[in-house]
């Protein structure tokens, strides 16, 4: 009878085969093709478990690996959150929230610099609510970048501009593929369970915010010179705001509740009735069936987030090899191997760089790289006793900072070809985004000096143990 564990012929690096043939379909695609494609991504992975199962010894023990990594209950768990986010941010795409800002921006008659501040905040506030970067990015450019240009922006200020306001909203928003993946990776230590969505949102808040602080002056000060033209927008409408409505709601039951999926289903309904009521979505919105094709929020809420959940199954089960190879633990083990000196500071430290390590070697594509190094941060975060809520905040904001505005960043990539079908984007490199995208920066430095300071630094343990004991107190 063979051994579970697996082994692989050779060098026991073989176990990082599926992972570097994952790494070069994402380069190829990202930097030589210029493509941004999920589904391609998922491809990778899957050819990449393809291409190891011809270097291991027991194929059966392979391939049980990467299925024991797929069917694991984060998995599940992750897939189904994945589904309903899909729906919500389908149906916030179709409620018209960018048109409800283009009509405050045109209000107001703000030119230059401010209009590339005022693009930023609508850019943060229109990923947040919707839970999707990529999105965000497609549907503000065409807005916001050709005009704020006529309105005498800087345009590299400006996509910059529109990348930091949807990285802003990708760390932070309670759908976000992103934040999801960071609180689902860590996990109480006494029960297990893992951390609650809505928590890690409410304590990433602040920092979230101060890193929008730092970031809004730069813009006002460097983000144009003030022109004076004044250009009409067609789609612009006030009413479109009233569908921030179902995002309050989405964020305050998932506070109240520390349920995702109820806090999803209240967004939802609560969002398709606004919709509804005011015009913004019809029953057709929802779901037709038209020339034997389905549309509808439904249906592509669902299909959007098809080509993702296969990335995420095609990782998982990556890491399901690694961990049935004991390659994880001997990784977590070597990092933990001076356990009685690992201070708080040092675990942060280890987050904090893993993270940025990782998402650079996935060209940016964070829910990847937090997917493979949330579980080792689990283990470090937990050796020093950090709350979930800490460990998800760092390694998701560190995965979210430099690595994203790097030249070969899938990001930078995806605002390029969104920025090319503009006529003004000529002036706009990869280079230039490198320095004008201030959010990811402004990120990375509030994260540094909250682990160097100990702000908003906080444990499990003792506090926990002691409110589970208090009833036998009174007795």
């Amino acid at each position: 009878m063979s051994s579970a564990k697996i082994e692989f012929y050779g060098s026991r690096l073989m176990v990082l085969i599926p992972a570097v043939v994952f790494l070069i379909v994402a380069v190829y695609l990202f930097i030589f093709e210029k493509v941004f494609d999920m589904a391609g991504l998922a491809m990778g992975g899957f050819l990449g478990l393809i291409v190891g199962s011809f270097f291991t010894k027991n194929s059966v023990n392979y391939w049980n690996g990467a299925i024991n990594g797929i069917s694991a209950p984060l998995t599940g768990v992750l897939v189904c959150i994945l589904v309903l986010a899909g729906i919500f941010s389908a149906m916030m795409k179709s409620g018209g929230v960018a048109d409800g800002f283009v009509w405050l921006g045109t209000l107001t008659g703000i030119t230059g610099a401010t209009f590339c501040m005022f693009t930023f905040i609508t850019s943060a506030i229109i990923a947040t609510a919707t839970g999707t970067s990529i999105g965000t990015i497609f549907a503000t450019v065409p807005v916001f970048y050709s005009a704020g240009v006529q309105l005498g922006g800087e345009p590299a200020m400006l996509a910059g501009a529109i990348l930091s306001g949807a990285i802003f909203g990708d760390n932070l928003a309670p759908v976000s593929d992103v934040t999801i993946i960071s609180a689902s990776t860590q996990t109480y230590a006494e029960s297990g369970e893992t951390a609650e969505v809505g928590g890690v949102v409410v304590s990433r808040s602040p920092f979230a915010i101060l890193a929008a602080l730092l970031t809004m002056p730069i813009y006002l000060l460097l983000g144009g010179n003030g022109g004076i033209a004044a250009v009409a927008m067609e789609t612009a409408s006030p009413t479109g705001l009233i569908m921030l409505l179902p995002v309050a709601i989405l964020v305050l039951v998932a506070i109240v509740t520390k349920n995702i999926f109820s806090a999803l289903i209240f967004g939802i309904i609560s969002g398709l009735m606004i919709g509804l009521s005011s015009g913004h979505l019809s029953y057709e919105h929802i779901f037709s069936v038209k020339n034997d094709q389905i549309k509808g929020i439904l249906y592509s809420g669902i299909g959007d987030m098809a080509s993702t959940i296969m990335l995420c199954l095609s990782l998982f089960a990556v890491i399901g090899i690694l961990e049935k190879s004991g390659t994880l633990n001997a990784l977590t083990n070597k990092l933990l191997m001076h356990n009685k000196s690992l201070t708080p500071r040092k675990a942060e430290t280890i987050l904090a760089l893993g993270a940025i390590v990782c998402s650079t070697v996935f060209a940016g594509v964070t829910s990847a790289a937090l997917i493979l190094f949330g579980p080792i941060a689990d283990k470090v975060g937990q050796s020093t006793q950090l709350h979930p809520f800490r460990r998800a905040n760092i390694i998701s904001s560190m995965a979210n900072s430099i690595p994203v505005v790097l030249p070969f960043s899938a990001f930078v990539f995806v605002v390029m070809i969104a920025v090319k079908k503009q006529t003004l984007g000529s002036t706009i490199t990869p280079f230039t985004l490198f320095y004008s995208t201030i959010y990811p920066w402004a990120l990375c430095f509030v994260f540094l000096l909250s682990i160097l300071t100990g702000w908003g630094r906080r444990f499990e343990g003792k506090q926990r143990v002691q409110l589970k004991q208090q009833p036998k107190l009174n007795k």
